[in-house]
């Protein structure tokens, strides 16, 4: 080993300093880059109700990424170091949700209940149980339980802790790099950036375990922002979405220069600039179908401007918030694929159009679960069939055959389900679902 002297150690490295907020080339200033690097996990704080030791472990961690720029290195060692932290805040948040008690079901016997004291107890009677077939109980369900990270993240989300289809596959590519550390047999090296989004991703997993959405977040968002919109269109295709107060603003359209166009009013995610949740399908929208990317509610129309105003004016409807992950969809298969369905839609279809293969799919987005129901018909794809996770997409299958069968899949998981019936109505240009009846 190299003996380095204080003031090498005090020395920016080169190759932390090629990194900047316009990506690679140009070398910062040390000064520069030191506060640069810290403002990229800076805002990366914990709920308040998170365990002692994992908030000692993760905030450790954000301590020691400030030291990248001296020593590039320290950013593999910081992203490998959040890969292990993963285990640690599943195995803690197990602990404050099993209580102190933990209980086994065996197949035609009773329920069997330990004392745990400390994840080792935990361990030792889930190897036990495991010889003997047992899975652990977590609410109305039992799950196969190994007290390893498989484990732990099946409990997680039988448990209610983690959500979203597409969270599910990062969860599952971090549980992969967590092994790869662990058991290393290669050599790697991690970027500022690559450890950067390794921290944050750690920070929302561990803020979800204990309860807490993160805003903006890319793993498990915040709900987002509904506002009151108006989208509109004219016979030669051109569509517009604007604010329902654009309606009464003073210098809003004139009602004679816009007879040609028909208006609707609904709730809709409005476009934030820099946001990664703007709702870039909104001219999809369509009362039947899901076609639109995030949840966007029928509230009136379609009529003139004045009619729309008219309306705004009476009802005032109001913005809301919408959790956009873990929905699900209704499919139908009859001589075409058709797009996804809301099941409350399909619950007032009348009996002439519940003809066909219906399927309950739960997805964060509506194409997600029309694309794997489309995989779904080519078994060389690898999309699950059958009740369960699909292993090649971000969808979860909740069960296919006729309408009632699919509609009571969907009751199932949801609850009772009311029915609503709306006009049939939609934007006229469609780029993305242009197959529609």
């Amino acid at each position: 080993m190299e003996i380095r002297p204080l003031a090498a150690l005090r020395t920016a490295d080169d190759l932390s300093l090629a990194f900047n907020p316009y990506g690679l080339g140009g070398r910062m200033e040390p000064e520069d880059a030191a506060e640069f690097q810290q403002r990229q996990i800076a805002d990366c704080d914990l709920a308040a109700g998170v365990a002692p030791g994992t908030r000692d472990s993760f905030e450790r961690l954000r301590t020691v990424f400030a030291y990248g720029v001296l020593c590039y290195d320290v950013y593999t060692v910081v992203g490998d170091h959040a890969l292990l932290i993963y285990e640690q805040a599943l195995r803690d948040r197990f602990m404050e949700w099993c209580a102190g008690t933990i209980a086994f079901r065996v197949s035609q016997a009773a329920d069997v209940s330990y004392t745990v004291t400390s994840y080792d107890d935990v361990k030792k009677h889930a190897d036990r149980m495991t010889r003997r077939r047992a899975k652990l109980v977590v609410g109305t369900d039992a799950i196969e339980f190994n007290g390893m990270l498989h484990g732990l993240r099946r409990w997680a989300r039988t448990a209610g802790l983690l959500r979203g289809r597409r969270s599910r596959a990062v969860e599952e590519a971090l549980a992969k790099l967590r092994n790869h550390v662990a058991h290393p047999s290669g050599h790697h090296v991690d970027t500022p950036v690559g450890a950067a989004r390794t921290v944050r991703d750690l920070a929302e997993l561990i803020n979800q375990l204990w309860g807490q959405a993160t805003p903006d977040g890319r793993l498990y968002p915040a709900p987002l922002h509904r506002e009151i919109a108006v989208l509109s269109w004219n016979t030669s295709g051109r569509t517009r979405m604007e604010p329902a107060g654009a309606l009464t603003a003073p210098d809003s359209l004139d009602d004679q220069e816009d007879d040609e166009y028909q208006h609707l009013v609904v709730r809709a995610i409005p476009f934030i600039p820099g946001s990664r949740w703007n709702d870039e399908h909104w001219a999809e929208f369509d009362t039947r179908y899901e076609t639109t990317r995030f949840p966007t509610e029928y509230l009136w129309g379609p009529g003139t401007r004045a009619e729309a105003r008219a309306w705004l004016d009476h009802e005032r409807p109001e913005g809301d918030s919408v959790d956009f992950t873990d929905r699900i969809f209704l499919v139908q298969e009859h001589e075409r694929l058709l797009p996804p369905m809301r099941p409350a839609v399909a619950a007032g279809l009348p009996d002439a159009e519940r003809i066909g293969v219906w399927h309950a799919v739960r997805a964060d987005f509506p194409d997600d679960a029309f694309a794997h129901v489309r995989g779904s018909g080519d078994r060389s794809t690898g999309h699950a069939r059958r009740p369960g996770d699909c292993p090649a997409c971000s969808a979860e299958i909740l069960g296919s055959g006729t309408h009632d069968e699919a509609f009571r899949a969907a009751a199932t998981a949801l609850g009772p389900i009311q029915a609503v019936r709306l006009p049939s109505v939609r934007l006229p240009s469609s780029l993305l679902w242009p197959d529609r009846p």
